[in-house]
C-alpha cells in the first residue's frame, strides 16, 4: 500500500521535475508549520530526540481513534518521545475545534492547509493516518500507514530504533 501511496504522490509532484520522495534510511525533510496558538515548530528543533510525525486529518475516525495509544506510548517514564501531528489539508479553525472538542492537548498540533508537507513526504492527498518515526539523528527509521491497533504496536516500533 505504501508504494502505491508514494508512486501515485511521485506521478503528482514530478508534472513539473523530479522529486524525490523519503525513503526509510533517508534524512527526514525538514519543515516548518505554525501550531494552533500561532507558534511556529520546525522539525529541526528536535534534533537530538526521536519523532513520531503523525499525519493526520479532523475528519479521520481512524486518526482520532490511535491517540490514546501514541500518547501512552508518549507517557511511558524516561522516554524522550517527541510526537508532531500535522493535520493535512485542515483550516486552523477546523484545527482548532477539534482538538477543542477531542481534547487532544498533548502534542503540538499543526495544521497544514496547503498539504505542503504531506507533499515533502510524497504522500498522497488526503491519506491519513500516515506514521513516520524519525530517530534523534533525523532519519527515518519506520513509515507506517494505518492506524495503530495497539500501544504494543507503537512499543515494538519505537524499540527497534
Amino acid at each position: 500500500m505504501l508504494a502505491i501511496i508514494m508512486s501515485i504522490a511521485l506521478i503528482m509532484v514530478g508534472c513539473g521535475g523530479v522529486a524525490t520522495i523519503p525513503q526509510i534510511g533517508d534524512k527526514a525533510p525538514d519543515f516548518t508549520l505554525k501550531n494552533i496558538d500561532g507558534e511556529s515548530v520546525s522539525l529541526s528543533d528536535f534534533r537530538g530526540k526521536p519523532v513520531l510525525l503523525v499525519f493526520t486529518s479532523v475528519y479521520c475516525v481512524e486518526c482520532t481513534e490511535q491517540m490514546p495509544y501514541i500518547e501512552a506510548a508518549f507517557e511511558q517514564p524516561g522516554r524522550k518521545l517527541v510526537v508532531l501531528t500535522v493535520y493535512r489539508e485542515d483550516s486552523l479553525s477546523r484545527v482548532k475545534k477539534h482538538v477543542d472538542e477531542e481534547k487532544l492537548t498533548t502534542f503540538p498540533a499543526l495544521p497544514d492547509p496547503d498539504d505542503k508537507v504531506g507533499i515533502k513526504y510524497g504522500l498522497a492527498p488526503r491519506v491519513a493516518p500516515v506514521n513516520i518515526f524519525i530517530d534523534a539523528d533525523g532519519i527515518i527509521r519506520n513509515i507506517r500507514p494505518g492506524s495503530f491497533q495497539s500501544q504494543d504496536e507503537i512499543e515494538s516500533i519505537l524499540n527497534s530504533l
